[in-house]
């Protein structure tokens, strides 16, 4: 599917199907246009309710009179265009006209009060996804026919907005990239897998990729990272990702991913219902690989380095077991009390050898890593935790920007208390029942030094379940948004 602008009279459009926008209680340029040459059919039917401008109303009319599309789809964008609502919109749209041979949208004047680039990155973005679906394994699949364009209407010619848009459309490449991953079921999906899968991504965007497998590991001294995999017969790995885009020698930013290909809580077990959905505890690498091959793809410039720890928690006959004293790669001792806490775990190793190893300028770590998360933010906003004030605001700007917002909660020393024990110099889990995001990222503050660092807990936000199941690609649109304010500076 290829990705384009193109200009002009919006009537004289020979595309499959042309997406216009209508406000509840006016009409958009193109729908003006629309209704003139109709003999007012448009502001007919929306008096009629046939065109509805609620918003995500859409209404699909074939051979429209005086438009050479092929088929015209009108979308309700309410009585003001809300940046918020543009990708669900857009997106509900784009579903109507997707066997449309090419599809045209005319969503630079939804928003009047937005900038148009943004509008244009925001569309690349959401156009190149609307027409994904998970992979699946069925014998019989259903015959999905994508668009072979997505063009954007610009009345006007403007090459920062043809920019714009194709950038969205490769950020929602690296967003399409991320999905799938997290979408694989975790007996092809391995940690083996996954490192290999890096592998080639390196070769084909000239990343420096290396694989450390559970020789190198302990050879590392990463016991947090190998005692989550001893119940598992997949051994573990680790993967770093190197993009070389700023100045040599210069610092570079630390992406830290946990990629647990299954979770099934080891000893802990976890409840049988929804563990399926454990596939998806890898979601926080997938991210970061999305992030880092979208980096090169822009050619930002700006150093990166990715780090991914590659799992599976099993409750095999070596695994480890609550009660069990672990000593990370920092040389702190953690004793477990909960088997099903070893996101932290794995997390832990990487923050401590990236920041001795690399010595980043900032480190962001992105994880499913808590049910607590869940529970104080839901399902569309991200947690954010930060040891540094100019990279929560960062993040926090960022998360705006891209509309994959995150909410910053609280670290504090009492959580860090929490996590006192008897026989090692931390417990993997407070000693209560509260503030369970918290206490895990006041569990992780502990590896991080000086260093600046953000967290984002996307337990919330790296999937969906029901009938929508499947991986959402988050947070890449944030982390890519935080990268350019990098390569800005």
């Amino acid at each position: 599917m290829k990705a384009s602008i193109v200009k002009g009279d919006v009537l004289d459009l020979a595309c499959g199907a042309l997406i216009v926008g209508v406000f509840k209680d006016s009409l958009t340029p193109s729908a003006q246009a629309l209704d003139k040459a109709s003999g007012g059919l448009v502001s007919k039917w929306m008096e009629s309710g046939d065109i509805h401008g609620c918003v995500g109303k859409c209404a699909e009319f074939f051979g429209f009179p005086g438009a050479k599309a092929e088929r015209v789809i009108f979308v309700g964008l309410g009585k003001k265009g809300k940046a918020r609502e543009l990708p669900r919109i857009l997106k509900l749209g784009l579903e109507k006209a997707y066997l449309g041979k090419e599809v045209v949208i005319t969503c630079l004047e939804w928003l009047p009060d937005e900038i148009p680039e943004w509008i244009a990155q925001t569309a690349g973005r959401i156009a190149c996804n609307a027409f994904d679906r998970p992979r699946n394994y069925k014998t019989k699949d259903i015959d999905w026919k994508k668009p072979k364009k997505i063009e954007l209407f610009v009345p006007d010619g403007n090459e920062d907005i043809e920019t714009a848009f194709l950038e969205g459309f490769t950020v929602g490449e690296g967003v399409r990239r991320t999905k799938e991953y997290g979408d694989m079921p975790a007996n092809i999906c391995t940690p083996k897998f996954m490192a290999q899968e890096c592998m080639q991504l390196g070769e084909e965007f000239g990343l420096d990729v290396s694989v450390y497998d559970e020789k190198a590991l302990e050879k590392l001294g990463m016991g947090c990272l190998l005692g989550v995999a001893r119940g598992s017969h997949q051994p573990a790995r680790m993967v770093i990702m190197e993009y070389h885009g700023g100045k040599k020698g210069e610092a570079p930013v630390a992406l830290i991913g946990k990629g647990l290909t299954f979770d099934s809580g080891g000893i802990s077990l976890k409840p049988g219902k929804g563990m399926d959905e454990m596939k998806y505890d890898m979601c926080g690498a997938a991210s970061m690989i999305g992030a880092i091959t979208t980096a090169a793809e822009l050619k930002l410039k700006v150093n990166i380095v990715a780090a991914l720890g590659f799992t599976e928690n099993m409750p095999g006959s070596a695994a480890t077991k609550p009660g069990d004293i672990l000593k990370s790669y920092s040389g702190k001792t953690v004793e477990i009390l909960n088997t099903d806490a070893e996101g932290r775990l794995v997390l832990c190793d990487l923050l401590s050898f990236v920041k001795d190893k690399f010595k980043p300028k900032c480190m962001v770590d992105t994880a499913t890593l808590t049910g607590a998360c869940i529970i104080a933010l839901g399902n569309d906003i991200s947690g954010l935790f930060a040891n540094d004030e100019e990279m929560a605001v960062s993040m926090l700007m960022a998360g705006d920007a891209s509309l994959d917002p995150c909410w910053r909660l609280p670290l504090d020393i009492s959580f860090t208390k929490s996590l006192r024990s008897n026989f090692a110099d931390l417990a993997n889990i407070s000693d209560g029942r509260g503030a369970g995001s918290s206490t895990a990222a006041a569990f992780l503050e502990e590896f991080v030094g000086d260093t600046p660092w953000a967290h984002l807990d996307i337990a919330g936000t790296a999937w969906k379940s029901g009938k929508e199941k499947g991986a959402t690609g988050r947070p890449v649109p944030l982390l890519i948004s935080f990268l350019k304010d990098l390569d800005i500076e």
